[in-house]
């Protein structure tokens, strides 16, 4: 009871900064098992309380909304390896994540998976392909994640050549070049890999608009993730044609039909 008695008898000042260096001090343990909460009364006394078997301060979830589209220059779009103008880029999908972190690892577990279903339903997607408002449209289902700031996002892609167990899309525009491909004005159908045969595309914070964006509790974000033809880089190889892909991210608040009301 000395240190006790030490803390009433200190002024005001010194009780708190003798707090706040307690508060710190447990800050570094974490949760773990126990949430500890401080009240201090105006008398000066001070009690503790515990709330097992875990912290709930940071349970709550928002909703995100992903689209992808192509930006407004798409049509334009053409590659000095092709004969012919461009008419469709296609890639298929096995998952869209995000992290908070500027700086994750790939095999960091913090990854928050954006769209679920694709890792047993991958979808096939058309870069070229412009989409209508995403008030009227969202290429994939709504899905709840952990609030908080997200920082980079990653699509990660199917292979041209997929293991025996891994699922594939119910329809396939690509024909027997695999499940990534482009398709000329021609009709004419090449391979589209990867740059470093990479299954996965990056978009780092700089391609995000604001550097982030922001999922807060019981809220709806829309993402759309788009994709810049005129900064992405496009040559031939070997084995078709080899894309380094570059997408930007904008962040929308949720939105309302545009349909008249009903009369």
């Amino acid at each position: 009871m000395r240190s006790w008695n030490s803390y009433r008898g200190a002024n005001a000042p010194s009780r708190t900064c003798l707090l706040a260096e307690l508060l710190f001090c447990l800050s570094l343990f974490g949760c773990s098992n126990y949430c500890f909460v401080f009240v201090s009364n105006p008398g000066g006394s001070i009690s503790t309380s515990t709330n097992a078997p875990s912290c709930q301060l940071n349970s709550a979830t928002g909703t995100v909304r992903v689209s992808i589209s192509a930006s407004p220059t798409a049509s334009g779009a053409s590659a000095e390896a092709a004969p012919a103008k461009i008419r469709h880029i296609y890639v298929t999908l096995r998952g869209i994540e995000a992290i908070a972190s500027a700086l994750a690892d790939d095999d960091s577990p913090d990854w928050r998976e954006l769209a679920p279903k694709l890792a047993t339903q991958p979808e096939q997607v058309d870069l070229l392909a412009r989409n209508v408002e995403s008030c009227e449209r969202s290429a994939f289902e709504d899905v709840a994640v952990p609030a908080d700031a997200y920082r980079q996002i990653r699509l990660r892609l199917a292979s041209n050549q997929p293991a025996t167990d891994e699922s594939i899309p119910e329809e396939n525009a690509c024909g027997s070049v695999g499940f990534n491909c482009i398709v000329m004005s021609d009709g004419g159908v090449r391979a589209l890999v990867l740059d470093h045969q990479s299954s996965q595309v990056q978009v780092p914070s700089d391609h995000i608009t604001g550097g982030f964006f922001r999922v807060l509790p019981e809220a709806t974000v829309n993402l759309n993730v788009e994709f810049d033809p005129q900064s992405s880089l496009l040559f031939a190889a070997s084995e078709g044609l080899r894309l380094v892909p570059v997408f930007i991210v904008e962040p929308h608040s949720p939105c309302e039909s545009s349909a008249p009301p009903d009369r």
